[in-house]
């Protein structure tokens, strides 16, 4: 990529001498048929990381030693010849700033957490090193992750590699921009309300969330508790998606045979997917022209393959909830974790996250009881809802990214926005325990990519990945010459 004229890194299209454009798959193929040294791939990404990062500032901790410390040592195991032990050989993976990883100052975007070195790496990153993937380094993003931009006091603002001018979203905003900007074709983030996949959606790549429990949080930060949260993945296909998920999950990968699914079939049979499309959810509130005009040709364009069977919905029970009736778990989660350090050091946390902590320490049992009630219920609702559909498919967000100069959009579609109205595609899918994962669907007309989300219940990723499948082998033919 290069900046232009316009403020934006445009340009990026596969280079069979530059292997920050591969692939993972081509990545680890490459590597371990001795095709390509893990040192002379690794010194690409450095350079990469030197010449684009100081635009993003996507990744706020890396270390061009520790970088060849891995590759040489990932040479050492590639003469031990098992091959099969190695499905990510030589794969560059970055890791979110609220993930451990062993021997780094991880921080979660907090002054409160400066010098706080990680003791070991987390089981995740543990089964990526193990799988012969070499740890970059560490994305940016808010503070406790908890904020829909990427900024901190700390470490400064992310910004978005289509626009600089733009946020990439949040919370895993820096893995996003970091993948997007072809620092890395991999890259960890975590999910409690669309922090995944927003950021993916808002930077035109892939954005997987499996279901809670997927991937485990071990061997790292304490989770806030009651919080569904998961961890997932940013990459630029499907194929590295999967292989990815499966080697997070700690499966048996073998990339000489079938990539397969990472979690269960649905066992609905044969036959088309059944999608239920919701433009709005039932909701009220905007929704961009071109976000839904994209959304739409790329589902028309799989109805007219007879790929798929659809029908429109917009389902009663979601006029029933919002987001705020249940934001009172995480906020009593933050205010158990940290609502005695807020207390003792007061403005040391960003303004926003103080004051989810602080509606946490005032909020009651019973509250706390009403927001359980309330996710059980909706849980129940979402369920019953796929007895007419296999999927559930939306905009991933009814706004594309808007200015660094905004914490949120303050319009939507000329209507005016609260401060998470462009969450109300994603907030919901973590309370009901379900997967879902954003797919670049087209642009807006300011150039700015815009996401489809395909949502499945607990157990039925196989449905989500064959239809996400193939929106990407489509969404390729449509690509402009110079695409991120």
């Amino acid at each position: 990529m290069v900046e232009s004229a316009d403020n934006r890194l445009v340009g990026r299209v596969f280079d069979e001498s530059d292997y920050t454009t591969w692939s993972a798959i081509a990545i680890a193929t490459a590597v371990k048929a001795g095709r390509v040294r893990p040192r002379e791939l690794v010194a690409h990404f450095i350079q990469r990381l030197e010449q684009v990062n100081p635009l993003v500032n996507a990744v706020i901790a890396w270390s061009a030693d520790a970088i060849y410390e891995q590759a040489e040592a990932l040479e050492a195991r590639l003469a031990g010849k098992n091959l099969a032990a190695m499905p990510l050989a030589g794969v560059p993976v970055l890791v979110k700033d609220n993930i451990w990883v062993e021997g780094w100052e991880v921080t979660q975007g907090s002054q409160l957490l400066l010098g706080v070195v990680a003791p070991k790496d987390a089981l995740v990153v543990a089964r990526l090193r193990a799988s012969g993937a070499i740890i970059l380094g560490l994305t940016n993003c808010p503070e406790f992750a908890c904020r829909s931009i990427t900024t901190n006091s700390v470490y400064g603002t992310t910004r978005n590699p289509w626009a600089l001018t733009h946020t990439p979203g949040g919370s895993s905003g820096g893995s996003a921009s970091a993948v997007a900007a072809g620092l890395a074709p991999l890259a960890l983030g975590t999910d409690a309300g669309g922090s995944i996949r927003r950021p993916a959606a808002h930077t035109g790549i892939i954005g997987m969330m499996p279901a809670a429990g997927t991937v485990p949080f071990s061997d790292s930060f304490p989770e806030l508790p009651l919080v569904m949260n998961s961890m997932g993945i940013f990459a630029r296909t499907l194929a590295d998606t999967r292989l990815a998920l499966e080697t997070m999950r700690g499966l048996p990968v073998d990339l000489d045979g079938p990539i397969t699914n990472p979690a269960e079939g649905s066992g609905r049979g044969a036959g088309p997917l059944r999608i239920g499309y919701c433009q709005n959810l039932g909701m009220i509130g905007g929704l961009e022209p071109d976000v839904e005009n994209a959304v739409r040709t790329a589902l028309n364009r799989l109805l007219a393959q007879g790929s798929v069977v659809m029908t429109e919905t917009a389902p009663d029970w979601m006029s029933n909830y919002s987001e705020s009736g249940i934001a009172v778990l995480e906020q009593t989660g933050l205010a158990l974790l940290f609502g005695e350090d807020h207390l003792d050091n007061p403005g040391l946390i960003d303004a926003d996250v103080a004051k989810q902590i602080d509606s946490g320490l005032n909020a009651s049992g019973l509250d706390v009881a009403r927001a359980l009630v309330l996710r059980e219920s909706l849980t129940s609702q979402f369920n019953s809802a796929f007895q007419n559909f296999d999927l559930l498919v939306t905009p991933t967000t009814p706004c594309t990214a808007w200015p660094l100069s905004e914490d949120w959009p303050r319009q939507i579609a000329g209507r005016s926005a609260s401060p998470r109205d462009h969450a109300r595609f994603t907030w919901f899918v973590n309370q009901v325990g379900a997967a879902a994962c954003s797919m670049p669907c087209g642009f807006d007309a300011e150039g700015l990519p815009i996401g489809l989300q395909v949502i499945a219940p607990a157990h039925a990723e196989a449905d989500l990945l064959a239809l996400a499948e193939m929106l990407e082998a489509d969404y390729a033919l449509h690509l402009p010459a110079t695409g991120a």
